[in-house]
C-alpha cells in the first residue's frame, strides 16, 4: 500500500535533513576557521605597516611626536 511508503520518504528526509544540518555545521566551522586566520593576518599587517611608518619617520629625522601633530594638523 501506498501509506508505507509515505514512511521511508519521511525518514528520508529525515536522513536530508541531518546530512544538511552536517554540512551547515562543517561549513560554520570553516568560517570560522577562516575569520580567526583573516584576523591573524590584519594584525600581522597592521604591526608591518606600522614597523614602515617607525622607518620612514626615522629618516625623516623627526620624532613620533612631530609626526603626530604633522598628521593632526592636515
Amino acid at each position: 500500500m501506498p501509506r508505507g511508503r509515505k514512511k521511508a520518504n519521511a525518514q528520508t528526509y529525515e536522513q536530508q535533513i541531518q546530512e544538511l544540518e552536517a554540512k551547515i555545521a562543517e561549513y560554520e566551522k570553516n568560517i570560522k576557521e577562516l575569520k580567526a586566520k583573516k584576523k591573524e593576518i590584519v594584525e600581522k599587517k597592521q604591526k608591518a605597516d606600522l614597523v614602515v611608518l617607525a622607518n620612514a619617520v626615522k629618516e625623516s629625522g623627526k620624532t613620533i611626536e612631530d609626526a603626530i601633530r604633522v598628521i593632526k594638523e592636515s
